[in-house]
This record gives C-alpha cells, structure tokens and sequence, in this order.
C-alpha cells in the first residue's frame, strides 16, 4: 500500500508530461470507445435484419439435406408431424412465431417475355414489405417500388423483384403465367396477377413472393418442409432449438445467415487490429516516459535503495507507476468515449449508406468498450515500465547516487 500511494503521488510529479502522455492514450481510447459502439449498433441492426429478412431465428425441417438442396426442391422433405410440431412451439412461451414455408422454380411467361423466377412462399399474414421487428412475427422481405401487399387479397398474386418485372416488362395488375415441374415430373400453369415489384439489397431480384397457401395447392406440396421460428430473444435460439427432439434437422441462424457471419467476423477483425495499434502506440508512449523517468531519477533510486528498500520494491514502484498512467489514461478515455457518443446520439447518430439510402446508426458502447479497453492499456502501460523498471533495479545504490 505505502509503494501504491508513493506511485500514485510520483505520477503527478511532472504534470506537464503526465497530461502529454494521458492525452495521447485518451485520444485514442475515446476514437476506439466511438468505433467500437457505432459498429456494434450496425451489426446489430444488420443481424436483426437478417433473421426477419426470411430466415427465422431457427428453422426446422425433416432432413438436414433441405438446408443445401430443398429450398425450391422441397418435395422430398415434407414434415409429417407438421401440426403437432407448430402447436407445440407455439406454445412455447419463448417464440413469437411459429410457420412454414416452401419455394419452387418456376418459368414466368408475360406476353412474348419469359424468365425464371425462384418463388418463395410465407403465409401471406407473415409476408411484409417494410420495417419489422421481431415482435410482429413477420418477415421483412424487401422495399415495395409499386402496388402493394394485402395479407387478406386473396391467392394468386405474386410479388415480382425489380429485376424480373424489367425482363417481363410486367407492371402492376398484370397476369404474369408461371409453369412449374411438379414432384412427379408432371407440369402445372397458372395465371398470377402481380399485387406489387419489391427491390432488395440482399436478395437475387428475380425471386418472387406468393402467399403459402397458394404455393401449396400450386406445387401439390403435401406437409411443410420446413417451419421458421421467431424466437422472443435471441439468447432463447440455442434453447429453442435444444428442446426440438431427435427425429428433425435444425439450423439456428448464424448456421443459415452465413453472410451476417462473414461480415460480422470481418469487422470484429477489423475493430482487433485497430485496438492492437493502439496499444502499440501506448506501448511505445509510455516506454519512452518511463524511460526518461527512471533515467532523471537515478539518485532518487539510490536513495530509496541505501535506505533500506529493496531492488524489488523498486520495480515494483516503477511498473505501478506505468499501471497507473495506463489506468488513468483508459478511464479518462472512456469516460471521453461515452460522453463524445451521447453528443454524437444527441446530434441523431452517425450516417451509414444502404440500398440508396442513407441510415442514422446510434453510437452505443457497452460494457465490452470498458473491459475490453482497460484491462490491455493498463497490462500494456504496465509491459511498457517493466524494462525501464528492471534499468532502475539493477544499479546498486551506490551507482545510482554516481548518476548526475
């Protein structure tokens, strides 16, 4: 304790110095608490908006084969306990939402224009087509260009993507026919009228929607192939799908947001070599104050030394001296971080460009940005008086009392 307070009383010794140092760690610490809050706020939003964007928080099928081959082949996967299954998620007080879906390829044919459409079904009271949250039960498929989507307008309409309405010059109200290979090799036709043309970032543009109802008795689907969850937390997902039982195939959503994955574990890279350079920059900083510390008080040491201390102590005293310039150092930039965050929130957030817009992403840091941040400055601050202190404790006290 007496070598704690003689540290933190020599920090402030040369007050000039100590505020160069600090101000250079608080600088630093401040930008990377700012960062490190913007880009969770962004990955967030994005992680949310991929699990309602048609994924679900898990998803149930018969056979794990669906997740690679069955989406718009779905025949061979149905799930003969489908009823049973929902209604005992359903009850489940952690889920949300609890429905099928199923897709199939299709060719869709408007006047002399023709294309392949991947078409995707959800119960039409599932399907939306602007902000959702998790809350509603319902998934965010995309921004709606022209028309509209009416849960309760009746079957055969479908949604086109951009992209298709363009190749079939297909507008709104238009009856686009779509021809469909059926399970056993038979084919199937159909006039849609189109209800609506969407535009996605994250989706190929010629997908379409329909309604689930009508994707089943189009395609002569006989059960669901797969079931989607919306759980009510997120941490409920591994429980959720803990509690399904042998006998079906489960994904949660990092297994199907593979994207989200990359992404996120770009950016955490990203945020890593950041922080690293930092503490690089703190290391080299405080390296070179304890270095011209140790060496100007020389005769202090000798002193300290033939009074009785020993070589330990006075490594001991040094490095808590670097420690707590770190801790110092880390507190005042954290403190910096969150008040620079909470202007900045004040201010409407930071702007992010997405799909044509332009989004306001809040800045908010959490107790990661504390931890995360002090304990490597002050280890780091620490590390850099260690090598300066071993200088100090190896000079015998008469040495030291030589030294100008």
């Amino acid at each position: 304790m007496r070598l704690l307070r003689l540290a933190w009383r020599n920090v402030f010794r040369q007050k000039r110095r100590t505020l160069t140092t600090l101000g250079a760690v608080v600088i630093g610490l401040a930008g990377l608490v700012v960062f490190q809050g913007y880009l969770g706020q962004l990955m967030k939003g994005f992680r949310e908006s991929t699990i309602l964007s048609g994924i679900g928080h898990l998803q149930v099928s018969s056979d794990a084969k669906y997740f690679t081959d069955g989406e718009f082949t779905p025949y061979a996967y149905g799930l003969a306990d489908e009823a049973a299954l929902t209604a005992k998620l359903a009850a489940d007080p952690r889920v949300t939402a609890v429905f099928p879906s199923t897709g199939f390829t299709a060719i869709g044919g408007l006047g002399e224009k023709a294309t392949t459409l991947l078409v995707k079904a959800y119960p039409s009271a599932r399907m939306r087509f602007g902000a959702v949250t998790a809350g509603d039960g319902a998934f965010n498929l995309g921004a709606l260009t022209s028309g509209s989507w009416d849960p309760s307008g009746g079957p055969d309409r479908l949604v086109l993507g951009e992209t298709a309405a363009r190749i079939l010059k297909a507008k709104v109200g238009d009856t686009v026919t779509l021809m469909a290979v059926l399970p056993g090799g038979g084919l199937n036709g159909r006039d849609f009228t189109v209800a609506a043309v969407y535009r996605s970032a994250g989706r190929d543009k010629i997908f379409a929607f329909t309604d689930y109802a009508t994707a089943r008795d189009f395609s002569g689907l006989k059960a669901a192939p797969v079931l989607h969850v919306i759980a009510r937390s997120l941490g409920d997902t591994d429980a959720l799908a803990s509690s399904i039982g042998a006998g079906h195939a489960v994904k949660t959503w990092p297994q199907l947001a593979t994207y989200f994955v990359q992404v996120n574990s770009m950016f955490s890279g990203f945020l890593g070599v950041i922080r690293v350079i930092l503490l690089l920059i703190t290391l080299f900083i405080l390296a070179n104050t304890m270095n011209r510390i140790v060496f100007e008080r020389m005769r202090e040491w000798g002193t300290l030394r033939a009074l009785g201390t020993k070589a330990s102590g006075i490594l001991v005293l040094v490095v808590l001296e670097g420690a707590i310039q770190g801790f110092v150092g880390a507190i005042l930039g954290i403190a910096a971080g969150f008040a620079v965050s909470l202007v900045l929130n004040l201010a409407g957030g930071l702007p992010f460009p997405s799909a044509g817009t332009v989004l306001q992403i809040k800045v908010v840091p959490d107790d990661q940005a504390v931890w995360w941040n002090l304990v490597p400055v002050v280890l780091t601050a620490a590390l850099a008086a260690f090598l300066p202190a071993l200088r100090a404790m190896r000079l015998s006290p008469s040495e030291a009392l030589r030294c100008p």
